[in-house]
């Protein structure tokens, strides 16, 4: 018997890595039929590969089936905008050439977020509040804001409960009235990747409310960044990589619309056309006013200066055009092993000779400006920080697109939060029940972990000291840990919690212990 158990012991373990390499292939598979917005055929793979996988790949499939459903949910409400322009650019600054305000954009670390990945911020001049993306205790990046103060600025907070989740929300963009925010999120509810979200103030709950994906075909199974809206209401910008590699997107210019029809679509072949956002071929919508802003010409001076302006917008987009064509035929060369290489190879080198000419023009061009600006400096006609020699892409195209300055690094002093009370728990190899389930007078917050019809076990508790356990009105057990005098302070601990292993942790609240709603206990604090 002895010899027949280490027999099926080793034949199972030979058989692991056949088993490994066959659900990888499956993944990948799933992953492909997902990008391509086959969304039934993916969740069958996903399903398949779940038989063979380690327990960390099954939740990894799992998170992938889940990503399917929503898609196929979010199907029913496609919206089809009107896209005015596309253009390509790196995923290291492409937020520099949105129409914001020049040197918005800081670059960390800085006081905010002092995490080595230089994330930017958007703080303009000027502002009175700060809303930002930084990694918490646990890593992962959550969305914060900070106000000034006159002399302080407030210690940063959480925006709310409804906007944490297991994965990273980043780029929040509020809109001037601080009643909407937008952002991306790679942990909400959601088909995959970074998606875009869109959430309104609750006056009355004082709180943001639950989060609105923006569904198709703003949100893909791709990554999703930054939706923003010009300052004259008339377009929605918003970037994303569904179209080409994970280091570089696309910027999306759509006219903006009140009211959005939204139709369902099924058909894969017709989400990816609807997905692709392809320009809208009509001159009569051109517009390159959003921007860029410039004073109309009053003398010959000004018109000289605006003549050369469009000269050298033109040379570098067509510059940009011909460095992307070498690049894409380099890339054909690289895997080209047949008779077309000569034909690839006499391409490239007919466009980099192109190039050398159009370099030295645009050096020659750039040099006339400085000069022009120089003389309007002298004069007084113009400040050297609007006038500076920016980028501009797509001057012969539906839209302009400027490339903004980055500002100094935010120097802010901070007021000092409040004490914690991270203390009103621990977390240990063995958990502990408490022995008094009493409350203090007055407002108090918990985070409930998890409910049962019966009594926990020490294992479910996760190494948590000490777990409250209480038996509702409805006979199941309640199970809530920590004791915070503040919402802030119970939200500061939840993403924590639920890292812990609970992923449906949530705040509950109490006043003179007894339960009450979260709203109401705030309203009272």
């Amino acid at each position: 018997m002895r010899r027949r158990t280490f027999s099926i012991f080793f034949l199972l373990l030979a058989a692991a890595p056949c088993l490994r390499a066959q659900t990888d292939s499956l993944l990948r598979e799933g992953d492909r039929l997902h990008r391509q917005y086959r969304f039934e055929e993916a969740m069958d793979i996903y399903r398949t590969a779940v038989a063979t996988a380690s327990a960390d790949t099954v939740q990894l499939l799992r998170s992938r089936i889940d990503n399917c459903q929503n898609a196929l949910v979010m199907t029913d409400f496609c919206e089809s905008p009107v896209v005015i322009a596309r253009q390509r650019f790196s995923r290291q600054d492409f937020f520099l050439y949105y129409p914001l305000k020049n040197q918005g954009w800081r670059q960390g670390p800085n006081v905010l977020d002092p995490s080595s990945d230089n994330f930017p911020i958007y703080a303009p001049k000027g502002g009175h509040s700060v809303c930002f993306s930084a990694p918490d205790a646990v890593g992962s990046r959550n969305l914060y804001i900070t106000r000034d103060q006159d002399t302080l600025w407030s210690a940063p907070e959480l925006l709310g409960e409804h906007l944490l989740s297991f994965g990273n929300e980043v780029f929040p963009m509020l809109s001037e009235d601080e009643k909407t925010l937008y952002f991306s999120s790679d942990g909400l509810y959601g088909m995959g990747g970074y998606d875009l979200y869109r959430s309104t103030w609750d006056e009355e709950a004082g709180t943001w409310g639950v989060p609105e994906n923006l569904g198709f075909p703003y949100s893909s199974p791709a990554d999703d960044f930054l939706l923003a809206d010009t300052s004259d209401g008339r377009y929605t910008l918003f970037a994303s990589n569904r179209d080409c590699s994970r280091d570089s997107v696309y910027i999306y210019v759509l006219e903006k619309r009140a009211d959005p029809v939204r139709t369902p679509v099924r058909d894969p072949v017709a989400l990816a056309r609807m997905a692709s956002l392809n320009p809208l071929d009509d001159p009569s919508r051109l517009d390159h006013g959003s921007a860029v802003s410039e004073a109309a010409p009053s003398n010959d001076d000004t018109r000289l200066y605006m003549a050369r302006m469009t000269e050298a917008r033109a040379l570098r987009d067509t510059i940009y055009a011909y460095e992307r064509k070498v690049d894409e035929l380099r890339a054909l060369l690289s895997t080209d092993s047949g008779e077309s290489r000569t034909a690839l190879t006499a391409a490239i080198v007919e466009r980099e000779t192109a190039l050398t000419p159009l370099r030295k023009q645009l050096e020659e061009t750039t040099r006339a400006i400085r000069q022009i600006e120089q003389s309007f400096l002298r004069s007084g006609v113009v400040s050297s920080s609007e006038r500076a020699d920016r980028e501009v892409v797509g001057a012969r195209s539906s839209y302009t697109f400027t490339k903004n300055s980055y500002g100094a690094k935010l120097r802010m002093k901070l007021a000092s939060p409040p004490a914690g009370t991270q203390g009103s728990y621990k977390v240990g190899p063995v958990g502990r029940f408490a022995q008094d389930t009493r409350l203090p007078e007055g407002v108090a917050y918990q985070i409930q972990i998890f409910t049962s019809a019966r009594h926990a076990t020490l294992d479910e508790i996760g190494g948590l000291d000490p777990v409250y356990e209480r038996l509702t009105s409805s006979l199941r057990y309640t199970y809530c840990v920590g004791l915070f005098k503040t919402f802030r302070e119970a939200l500061s601990q939840l993403n924590p919690i639920r890292k812990l292993g609970f992923p449906d942790a949530e705040i509950t609240a109490f006043i003179d212990g007894k339960q009450v709603p979260v709203s109401l206990a705030r309203r009272v604090e």
